[in-house]
């Protein structure tokens, strides 16, 4: 019986699986159980904190949504999280957002003015900004204009539902 190029295929594809199977179980083990909160850098509570900020920067209204529903806050938190953009931005994001929790954003502005022009800033880029960084929620802030944004993945905006 001669062992053709078919066969040897066949066998390399199911030894390759079957180690794939094995190692990969081994693999997850090792990685250990997921983590406990979806953010890199912020804390749950710092995450919901500036959420309520930027939803009060941003509102959802009858024009568009807000920055709740665009994802703003996970934008920041990539950005902020290690080896990103802004991680130098994470001590200061971590020190205000603990005094000024619960705090309306015109009381934010007037006593922590440079803190609250960061968040407007951060907030804006999140909103506006390419959703594979995380904000613009399935293309929200484009859709709302009805205009093509930046390709993700070589697609387009998709068209408004």
């Amino acid at each position: 019986m001669a062992f053709t190029r078919r066969k040897f295929f066949t066998a390399a594809v199911a030894a390759g699986g079957a180690a794939a199977g094995f190692y990969g179980a081994r693999f997850i083990e090792y990685l250990g159980s997921p983590p406990s909160t979806p953010w890199k850098a912020l804390a749950p509570d710092e995450a919901e904190t500036l959420d309520a900020l930027a939803e009060e920067l941003i509102p959802r209204d009858e024009h568009g949504p807000g920055a709740h529903d665009l994802k703003v806050v996970r934008f920041i938190d990539w950005q902020l999280a290690p080896g990103a953009p802004y991680e130098r931005h994470l001590k200061t994001y971590r020190e205000h957002l603990a005094k000024v929790k619960g705090m309306p954003a015109t009381e934010v502005e007037k006593k922590y003015k440079g803190f609250f022009d960061l968040v407007l800033g951060h907030v804006k880029l999140g909103y506006w900004g390419n959703p594979r960084h995380g904000g613009n929620y399935n293309y929200g802030a484009y859709r709302m204009l009805d205009i093509s944004g930046p390709a993700c993945t070589g697609r387009d905006v998709p068209p408004k539902a």
